[in-house]
């Protein structure tokens, strides 16, 4: 399976800001997200996934590994000198969605979000060649925000796996997975709480935003277009109604695409 298959079909909006990199960038950075989403897919199963993972993680340390997307992401980790810190970080962060989720407040949704995603934003920032320290940290500060989106975005869905990421205090009451998935429950606070993260997300969009400015020329559009891109599926959650959020999956639109993709445009020429 190819490594395009994975961001074509799973990260649509990643897919199209892709569109507008050099086509070798591009690939680079669809094995990464391959790479990734596999291991995303491990946890997901229902059965065995912390064996699933841990058989995954020791094939990637196999030098002998005839797992054709971990290859090739480990071509992409030595081209372009990934450290290996990420990676651990990623794998660590990966591990914890195979035990209890608990996470019990704000800083904890964050330090999660870092595993699971601000490490993907550094090692995207290794594949831009833009290694500059402060850059790092504000593409690992774009990882966090996506990953906030997410969250606020797959609360039914998450239920479903058996997970909350909302945080405790984020919410007045015991809230149980069973709760989420019940359509009698009285989701009004629920939904505050998934509101509340997405506006605690706008802090970590705009540092991401702000990173642009390390990023080579030819970089910088198709970024600050996938973070508009992403931010605005945390505004549709924001605009949509109770019944619309717990029934179906908020995305954006072909038309909002088009509006955002030129939009975009004009606002990353006038401000970064």
């Amino acid at each position: 399976m190819k490594s395009e298959f994975y961001i074509k079909n799973y990260g649509k909006s990643f897919f199209w800001a892709g569109k507008f990199l050099k086509k070798e960038i591009f690939a680079d950075c669809a094995i990464l997200y391959a790479f990734c989403r596999i291991a995303d897919d491990l946890v997901d199963e229902n059965s065995n996934s912390a064996k699933k993972i841990d058989k995954f993680i020791k094939e990637y340390s196999n030098s002998k590994s005839k797992n054709i997307i971990i290859n090739k992401f480990k071509k992409i980790k030595k081209k372009y000198n990934i450290p290996e810190k990420f990676i651990n970080d990623l794998f660590y962060g990966i591990k914890l969605d195979t035990k209890i989720v608990n996470i019990k407040t704000k800083k904890e949704l964050i330090k999660y979000s870092y595993y699971v995603a601000g490490t993907v934003g550094a090692m995207m920032a290794h594949i831009f060649n833009t290694t500059h320290p402060k850059a790092i940290k504000h593409a690992i500060d774009l990882g966090i925000a996506m990953q906030l989106t997410n969250i606020a975005r797959d609360v039914v869905a998450d239920a479903k796996l058996g997970r909350i990421y909302l945080p405790k205090d984020f919410l007045s009451q015991n809230i149980k997975v069973e709760d989420i998935v019940n359509k009698n429950f009285n989701r009004d606070k629920l939904f505050s709480a998934i509101t509340t993260i997405i506006i605690m997300s706008e802090k970590f969009y705009k540092s991401g935003n702000d990173g642009i400015r390390y990023l080579p020329s030819s970089i910088k559009y198709p970024i600050f277009l996938a973070s508009s891109l992403y931010k605005r599926i945390g505004l549709n959650i924001i605009n949509s109604n109770l019944d619309k959020y717990f029934n179906s999956r908020i995305y954006v639109s072909f038309f909002e695409k088009l509006f955002i993709t030129l939009k975009a445009f004009f606002v990353l020429n006038f401000k970064y």
